[in-house]
Protein backbone atom coordinates (compact mmCIF):
# COMPACT_ATOMS: atom_id res chain seq x y z
CA UNK A 1 0.00 0.00 0.00
CA UNK A 2 2.80 2.40 0.84
CA UNK A 3 4.47 1.78 -2.53
CA UNK A 4 1.13 2.35 -4.33
CA UNK A 5 0.62 5.64 -2.47
CA UNK A 6 4.08 6.86 -3.46
CA UNK A 7 3.37 6.02 -7.12
CA UNK A 8 0.04 7.85 -7.08
CA UNK A 9 1.70 10.91 -5.50
CA UNK A 10 4.41 10.93 -8.19
CA UNK A 11 1.80 10.77 -10.94
CA UNK A 12 -0.19 13.61 -9.40
CA UNK A 13 2.91 15.82 -9.25
CA UNK A 14 3.78 15.19 -12.90
CA UNK A 15 0.99 16.30 -15.25
CA UNK A 16 3.03 15.19 -18.27
CA UNK A 17 2.76 11.60 -17.11
CA UNK A 18 -1.02 11.85 -16.69
CA UNK A 19 -1.61 13.60 -20.04
CA UNK A 20 -2.53 11.17 -22.74
CA UNK A 21 -0.60 11.35 -25.99
CA UNK A 22 -2.66 12.95 -28.77
CA UNK A 23 -3.91 10.65 -31.49
CA UNK A 24 -1.28 10.34 -34.22
CA UNK A 25 -2.19 11.97 -37.52
CA UNK A 26 -1.61 10.42 -40.93
CA UNK A 27 -2.05 11.49 -44.55
CA UNK A 28 -1.05 15.09 -43.80
CA UNK A 29 -0.56 17.49 -46.71
CA UNK A 30 0.95 20.96 -46.39
CA UNK A 31 -0.10 23.51 -48.99
CA UNK A 32 -0.32 27.25 -49.56
CA UNK A 33 -2.05 29.79 -51.79
CA UNK A 34 -1.20 33.40 -52.53
CA UNK A 35 -2.98 36.38 -54.05
CA UNK A 36 -1.46 39.75 -54.99
CA UNK A 37 -3.10 43.03 -55.90
CA UNK A 38 -1.48 46.22 -57.17
CA UNK A 39 -2.81 49.23 -55.29
CA UNK A 40 -2.17 52.87 -56.15
CA UNK A 41 -0.11 54.69 -53.53
CA UNK A 42 -2.30 57.41 -52.10
CA UNK A 43 0.01 58.80 -49.39
CA UNK A 44 3.10 60.93 -49.96
CA UNK A 45 5.95 61.34 -47.47
CA UNK A 46 8.61 64.03 -47.84
CA UNK A 47 11.61 64.56 -45.57
CA UNK A 48 13.36 67.93 -45.73
CA UNK A 49 16.13 69.43 -43.65
CA UNK A 50 17.21 72.86 -42.59
CA UNK A 51 20.98 72.94 -42.95
CA UNK A 52 23.53 75.60 -42.04
CA UNK A 53 27.16 76.40 -41.29
CA UNK A 54 28.60 79.05 -38.96
CA UNK A 55 31.69 79.74 -36.89
CA UNK A 56 29.43 80.40 -33.89
CA UNK A 57 27.33 77.44 -32.70
CA UNK A 58 24.73 79.75 -31.14
CA UNK A 59 24.27 81.72 -34.34
CA UNK A 60 24.03 78.45 -36.26
CA UNK A 61 21.22 77.24 -33.99
CA UNK A 62 19.44 80.58 -34.38
CA UNK A 63 19.62 80.33 -38.17
CA UNK A 64 18.31 76.76 -38.30
CA UNK A 65 15.51 77.51 -35.83
CA UNK A 66 14.45 80.52 -37.90
CA UNK A 67 14.34 78.48 -41.10
CA UNK A 68 12.34 75.73 -39.40
CA UNK A 69 9.88 78.21 -37.87
CA UNK A 70 9.37 79.72 -41.35
CA UNK A 71 8.77 76.25 -42.82
CA UNK A 72 6.22 75.34 -40.14
CA UNK A 73 4.35 78.58 -40.85
CA UNK A 74 4.12 77.55 -44.51
CA UNK A 75 2.86 74.09 -43.54
CA UNK A 76 0.00 75.63 -41.54
CA UNK A 77 -1.41 76.98 -44.79
CA UNK A 78 -1.95 73.41 -46.01
CA UNK A 79 -4.59 71.81 -43.78
CA UNK A 80 -4.28 68.39 -45.43
CA UNK A 81 -0.56 68.05 -44.61
CA UNK A 82 0.74 66.54 -41.37
CA UNK A 83 4.13 67.75 -40.13
CA UNK A 84 6.64 66.42 -37.60
CA UNK A 85 10.03 67.89 -36.76
CA UNK A 86 13.04 65.69 -36.11
CA UNK A 87 16.04 66.08 -33.85
CA UNK A 88 18.49 68.96 -34.13
CA UNK A 89 22.09 67.88 -34.78
CA UNK A 90 25.38 69.77 -34.85
CA UNK A 91 28.93 68.64 -35.54
CA UNK A 92 32.27 70.47 -35.65
CA UNK A 93 34.18 71.42 -38.77
CA UNK A 94 37.79 70.62 -37.95
CA UNK A 95 41.09 71.72 -39.39
CA UNK A 96 43.91 69.17 -39.35
CA UNK A 97 41.58 66.95 -37.29
CA UNK A 98 42.36 69.03 -34.22
CA UNK A 99 41.27 72.67 -34.43
CA UNK A 100 37.56 73.47 -34.67
CA UNK A 101 37.04 76.19 -37.27
CA UNK A 102 33.24 76.17 -37.31
CA UNK A 103 30.01 74.23 -36.91
CA UNK A 104 27.49 72.54 -39.14
CA UNK A 105 23.99 71.60 -38.15
CA UNK A 106 20.63 70.46 -39.42
CA UNK A 107 17.09 69.67 -38.34
CA UNK A 108 14.67 67.46 -40.26
CA UNK A 109 11.05 68.08 -41.13
CA UNK A 110 8.80 65.18 -42.10
CA UNK A 111 5.61 65.83 -44.07
CA UNK A 112 2.79 63.41 -44.90
CA UNK A 113 -0.45 63.78 -46.81
CA UNK A 114 -2.95 61.89 -48.93
CA UNK A 115 -3.39 65.12 -50.90
CA UNK A 116 -0.37 64.52 -53.13
CA UNK A 117 -0.95 67.63 -55.23
CA UNK A 118 -0.94 69.92 -52.18
CA UNK A 119 2.15 68.31 -50.66
CA UNK A 120 3.98 68.53 -53.99
CA UNK A 121 3.21 72.25 -54.12
CA UNK A 122 4.30 72.74 -50.51
CA UNK A 123 7.55 70.81 -51.01
CA UNK A 124 8.40 73.07 -53.92
CA UNK A 125 7.79 76.19 -51.85
CA UNK A 126 9.82 74.94 -48.89
CA UNK A 127 12.89 74.51 -51.08
CA UNK A 128 13.34 78.25 -50.81
CA UNK A 129 15.04 77.62 -47.45
CA UNK A 130 15.01 73.84 -46.88
CA UNK A 131 16.41 70.97 -48.91
CA UNK A 132 14.50 67.82 -49.83
CA UNK A 133 16.28 64.79 -48.45
CA UNK A 134 13.95 61.99 -49.54
CA UNK A 135 10.49 61.25 -50.87
CA UNK A 136 8.41 58.09 -50.77
CA UNK A 137 4.88 56.90 -51.41
CA UNK A 138 2.78 54.41 -49.46
CA UNK A 139 -0.71 53.02 -49.33
CA UNK A 140 -2.94 54.48 -46.62
CA UNK A 141 -4.04 52.16 -43.81
CA UNK A 142 -7.67 52.32 -44.96
CA UNK A 143 -6.86 51.35 -48.55
CA UNK A 144 -4.37 48.67 -47.48
CA UNK A 145 -6.83 47.01 -45.08
CA UNK A 146 -9.57 47.02 -47.73
CA UNK A 147 -7.23 45.34 -50.22
CA UNK A 148 -6.05 42.79 -47.64
CA UNK A 149 -9.64 41.84 -46.81
CA UNK A 150 -10.40 41.25 -50.48
CA UNK A 151 -7.25 39.19 -50.93
CA UNK A 152 -7.82 37.10 -47.80
CA UNK A 153 -11.17 36.02 -49.20
CA UNK A 154 -9.59 35.17 -52.57
CA UNK A 155 -6.61 33.36 -51.03
CA UNK A 156 -8.88 31.24 -48.82
CA UNK A 157 -10.90 30.22 -51.89
CA UNK A 158 -7.66 29.33 -53.67
CA UNK A 159 -6.50 27.28 -50.67
CA UNK A 160 -9.77 25.35 -50.61
CA UNK A 161 -9.57 24.73 -54.36
CA UNK A 162 -6.05 23.31 -54.03
CA UNK A 163 -7.18 21.10 -51.17
CA UNK A 164 -10.07 19.87 -53.35
CA UNK A 165 -7.71 19.09 -56.25
CA UNK A 166 -5.44 17.08 -53.94
CA UNK A 167 -8.40 15.18 -52.48
CA UNK A 168 -9.82 14.32 -55.92
CA UNK A 169 -6.46 13.37 -57.39
CA UNK A 170 -5.62 11.04 -54.49
CA UNK A 171 -9.17 9.64 -54.50
CA UNK A 172 -9.86 10.25 -50.82
CA UNK A 173 -13.33 10.77 -49.38
CA UNK A 174 -12.60 14.17 -47.83
CA UNK A 175 -10.21 16.16 -45.66
CA UNK A 176 -10.12 18.04 -42.39
CA UNK A 177 -8.21 21.24 -41.68
CA UNK A 178 -5.45 20.72 -39.12
CA UNK A 179 -3.96 24.22 -38.95
CA UNK A 180 -3.84 27.43 -41.00
CA UNK A 181 -1.83 30.65 -41.12
CA UNK A 182 -2.74 33.88 -42.90
CA UNK A 183 0.04 36.39 -43.61
CA UNK A 184 0.04 39.81 -45.28
CA UNK A 185 2.82 41.98 -46.69
CA UNK A 186 3.25 45.15 -48.74
CA UNK A 187 6.00 45.78 -51.29
CA UNK A 188 6.46 49.51 -51.76
CA UNK A 189 8.46 51.49 -54.36
CA UNK A 190 11.95 52.58 -53.31
CA UNK A 191 12.63 55.85 -51.47
CA UNK A 192 13.59 58.66 -53.82
CA UNK A 193 16.60 60.56 -52.49
CA UNK A 194 17.42 64.03 -53.73
CA UNK A 195 20.83 65.58 -54.07
CA UNK A 196 21.09 68.94 -52.32
CA UNK A 197 21.46 71.78 -54.81
CA UNK A 198 21.05 75.50 -55.03
CA UNK A 199 17.71 76.60 -56.50
CA UNK A 200 16.55 79.78 -58.08
CA UNK A 201 13.53 81.61 -56.70
CA UNK A 202 11.42 80.48 -59.67
CA UNK A 203 12.37 76.83 -59.12
CA UNK A 204 11.59 77.06 -55.41
CA UNK A 205 8.08 78.32 -56.15
CA UNK A 206 7.24 75.42 -58.48
CA UNK A 207 5.71 72.19 -57.23
CA UNK A 208 7.71 68.97 -57.23
CA UNK A 209 6.90 66.66 -60.14
CA UNK A 210 5.92 63.28 -58.65
CA UNK A 211 4.35 59.98 -59.57
CA UNK A 212 3.03 57.88 -56.69
CA UNK A 213 3.21 54.53 -58.46
CA UNK A 214 1.79 51.32 -57.02
CA UNK A 215 2.46 48.91 -54.17
CA UNK A 216 1.95 45.14 -54.17
CA UNK A 217 -0.40 43.99 -51.43
CA UNK A 218 0.17 40.29 -50.83
CA UNK A 219 -1.77 37.72 -48.79
CA UNK A 220 -0.49 34.19 -48.24
CA UNK A 221 -2.59 31.39 -46.76
CA UNK A 222 -0.69 28.29 -45.69
CA UNK A 223 -1.81 25.29 -43.70
CA UNK A 224 -2.06 21.57 -43.25
CA UNK A 225 -4.93 19.27 -44.12
CA UNK A 226 -5.48 15.64 -43.16
CA UNK A 227 -6.92 13.48 -45.92
CA UNK A 228 -9.73 11.11 -45.01
CA UNK A 229 -8.85 7.75 -46.49
CA UNK A 230 -11.69 5.21 -46.80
Amino acid sequence: MRILAVLLLALACNPYVLAADPDPRYNLVRLSAERVEKVSNDTMHVQLNSYGENRDAALLAKQINADMAWALDQVKLYKAVKAKTGSYQTWPVQRDKILIKGWRGQQTLELESTDIESLSQLAGELQEKLKINSMRFTVSDEQREAAENRLIDQALDAFKERARIIRVNLKTSGYSLVEMNVGTSTSQPPIIRHQARMMSADMAESSVAVEGGESDIRVTVSGTIELVVP
